[in-house]
Formats: C-alpha cells, structure tokens, sequence
C-alpha cells in the first residue's frame, strides 16, 4: 500500500467563522455531522478526498489536520512513536474505520487513518 493523503480537517479555534470564510471562498457546501457535544461539518467540494471543518477535537492541535491512509493504525503509531513522534490520540475506532492523531518530531500534526474492511 501507498500510504496516500486520504482526508483532511479543519480544527478552528471558531468553526463557525471558519465555515462562513472557506464556504464563501470556495463556495463548498458545509452539511452537519452527528458527532455528540461537537461541531462537525463535512465538507462537499464537488471533487478531490473529502473533508470537514470542526472545532478543535485535541488539545494543541488547531488548523489543518491531513489524513493518511495506513493498513494497521496500531502499529503505525507505534512506529510514529519509536521515530519520535508525539501521540497526541492513541487509535480509536470511529464507523469508516480507526484513526490516530500524531505530531512529528518537528511539532507537524499528522492524522493516520485506517479504512473499515469491506
């Protein structure tokens, strides 16, 4: 597997102010997500990965928080960490798949992302 870019947040300080300007400037269409005691927008470009526009969901981690696609979430954050990444989210489980959060050894946030088996 490639390991490609494969989904992309936004993590505002003010999601609100953040949806007006992005949907304004690129006219995307924002459409609420279910995520219980959050704000949650998905993002519908038209074309290109998806995306969504939030408030930030982890502490330290404010702007844009790219995704990449793994096969095993648990062992590449576990190879993150012995590279000198900090673990910001350990692996959860969310319905698509399992997902962790990183910062690199430069302070760069990263989003690893492993699909649901169909």
């Amino acid at each position: 597997m490639a390991n490609p870019f494969t989904y992309c947040e936004l993590h505002a300080k003010d999601a609100k102010k953040a949806r007006a300007f992005y949907s304004g400037l690129f006219d995307w269409k924002l459409e609420p997500f279910d995520l219980p005691g959050r704000e949650y927008h998905m993002v519908d470009a038209g074309e290109g990965h998806p995306g969504a526009i939030t408030e930030e969901l982890f502490d330290g981690v404010s702007g844009w928080l790219t995704y990449v696609r793994v096969d095993d979430c648990a062992r590449s954050t576990r190879k993150a960490r012995e590279l000198g990444a900090q673990v910001v989210r350990e692996c959860v489980e969310i319905p698509d798949g399992i997902f962790s959060v990183l910062r690199d050894p430069g302070g760069a946030a990263v989003g690893i992302f492993q699909p649901r088996k169909r």
